[in-house]
């Protein structure tokens, strides 16, 4: 248990490093220079930076704290803790990089490249939001209205309602700032940074389904739970032409399990034959243990 507490610190850690590093290279690098309103609260903080010169993470943080406490109210303080530290150094991280300029804009002329701009903003804004979602923390801004609104809506993604949210955003921003042409471009980026989160937190959890016919179907069994350490089931099959009772040995394993799966299998029964098929979401343990698309649970009122 010590291990694993361990374990999980650390990855806590590292995720949030490579979030604030993600989020400082989207916003400085490609969004700001750019003129592209990815949406949020971050959108917003762009504009009063580019109209007023405010500093963006400062900004991003103000208008974060009401939203904070009500989302802290309703899915929990330690999910409102894990926010707040997720928003404060992926603030900190902008302002920081842009008040040392290690983080320079990517290109020599960025509006007339505002194309680019979008592009590897919203990839790299993706990348961050989504290792972040998938640990249980958020970065505020669309992400705390995305879940306030998944308490009544709950067949929705996150990642489809952070889209919604960033479009009124971006819309808002280019009347303010008169750069309609922005609204292209920033239409662009939501698309690419929510299929990069929809990736990042659908994509690592897409499990692999097995059926494995063999008629040394105990063997693999055992195989399978001995190497593998995964959960076996038995099912009862018939062969149509031959009528023999068959037995099929059915295994659900990560995406990273699966070369180690198809060897025990043919190791065991080089005659075996083997189908695999994909699952889109498994809930249960070894695998995932809420009800949603990421980490992040609701919590249960009393009536």
């Amino acid at each position: 248990m010590k291990k694993q507490k361990i374990t999980s610190i650390l990855t806590d850690a590292v995720t949030l490093l490579v979030g604030s590093v993600l989020f400082a290279v989207a916003y400085n690098m490609f969004f700001i220079p750019g003129h592209v309103f990815i949406g949020g609260a971050g959108g917003v903080a762009e504009v009063l930076n580019i109209l007023f010169g405010l500093p963006t993470g400062l900004v991003i943080i103000a208008i974060n704290i009401p939203l904070a406490l009500a989302f802290s109210f309703f899915y929990g303080w330690r999910y409102g803790l894990k926010s707040l530290v997720g928003i404060v150094l992926t603030s900190i991280a902008i302002d920081l990089s842009s008040a040392l300029d290690i983080v320079p804009s990517a290109f020599p002329q960025p509006e007339e490249n505002a194309f680019l701009c979008a592009i590897f903003g919203g990839l790299s804004l993706g990348l961050a939001i989504g290792f972040m979602l998938y640990r249980g923390y958020t970065t505020g801004g669309s992400d705390f209205v995305a879940f306030l609104i998944k308490l009544k809506i709950k067949n929705l993604s996150t990642a489809k309602l952070i889209a919604v949210v960033d479009a009124v955003v971006i819309i808002t921003a280019a009347a303010v700032t008169k750069n309609f042409l922005s609204v292209f471009y920033s239409f662009i980026s939501v698309l690419v940074c929510s299929m990069t989160i929809e990736a990042v937190t659908g994509g690592f959890e897409k499990t692999k389904i097995a059926y494995v016919f063999s008629d040394k179907f105990e063997a693999v069994a055992d195989a399978f739970s001995q190497k593998l350490g995964r959960g076996v089931t038995i099912l009862d099959g018939e062969g149509w032409y031959t009528k023999d009772k068959k037995h099929i040995v059915f295994c659900v394993v990560k995406k990273n399990e699966l070369f180690l799966l198809k060897t025990i299998a043919k190791e065991t029964d080089p005659s075996a034959f083997i189908v695999l098929g994909d699952a889109t979401e498994t809930i249960g343990e070894g695998f995932k243990a809420g009800l949603g698309d990421t980490e992040i649970e609701p919590r249960k009122f009393r009536k």
